[in-house]
């Protein structure tokens, strides 16, 4: 593996996601330096630059360009630059966009908080969001929106709607629990939150595990219901 090229896009993920200090490049790195460098050139004559009008557009010398457009990898402190003097987005100029659909855009990003914390969110107070890492979200959540690790296999399924260990959770306190809905709660007796599936039939109401080998919990008059699961992430 090329170890320039492979710390140019990992930089670029981590910018991009910052909390998901896991991901690794999936493509093949040879295939990818190639197209690249022709993207770089098909893209800067799409717009009728000349190697000059880009080099000055990016604040590189002209023989920068025609050392990335034959091959060479730009830094990835250039990769913005480039993406924005040849109007186009910096996946589009890594990746390319054949067979791509756009994805959703990142409405914004929510505190990454334990489970413990998750139990007192409400309680806490606007400022105390600095104090943990954001995890970026395509769902249209409230102010108070925030998102949780998935940790045991208490929502693991074999069939249907499954919520595995590992998963991530982007939870919107501001949702109002209705029958059926995936929450975040927190028994009376119980500091840390848990996951469930709140089911409401006629004046009862209780907590379901997706994964039938653990029981159902009654909850009437014994549980806070702190918010509604509204995305999930998983890693691979």
């Amino acid at each position: 593996m090329d170890a320039a090229f492979s710390q140019l896009d990992l930089t670029l993920v981590s910018n991009l996601y910052p909390n998901q200090s896991s991901i690794k490049p999936f493509y093949n790195v040879s295939m990818k330096k190639e197209k690249l460098s022709q993207r770089i050139r098909q893209l800067r004559e799409r717009l009728g630059y000349s190697q000059e009008q880009l080099a000055k557009a990016v604040g590189v010398s002209d023989v920068s360009i025609s050392k990335w457009e034959n091959g060479r990898d730009p830094n990835s402190k250039y990769i913005p630059l480039l993406a924005k003097a040849l109007r186009c987005s910096e996946i589009e100029l890594l990746h390319g966009v054949a067979n791509v659909e756009p994805g959703p855009d990142i409405s914004g990003h929510v505190p990454l908080i334990s489970w413990v914390a998750a139990g007192a969110w409400s309680e806490m107070e606007v400022r105390e969001y600095a104090n943990y890492p954001m995890q970026p979200t395509t769902a249209k959540v409230g102010p108070r929106a925030f998102a949780l690790r998935v940790t045991g296999d208490s929502m693991t399924a074999m069939i249907g709607k499954s919520i595995p260990d590992g998963s991530t959770v982007i939870v919107d306190p501001d949702v109002a629990p209705e029958n059926g809905k995936i929450v975040i709660a927190r028994l009376d007796d119980s500091a840390t939150a848990t996951m469930k599936q709140l089911i409401i039939d006629g004046g009862q109401r209780y907590l379901k595990p997706l994964n039938p080998a653990y029981p159902v919990m009654p909850i009437n008059g014994n549980c806070t219901i702190i918010g509604v699961v509204k995305q999930v992430y998983l890693d691979f």
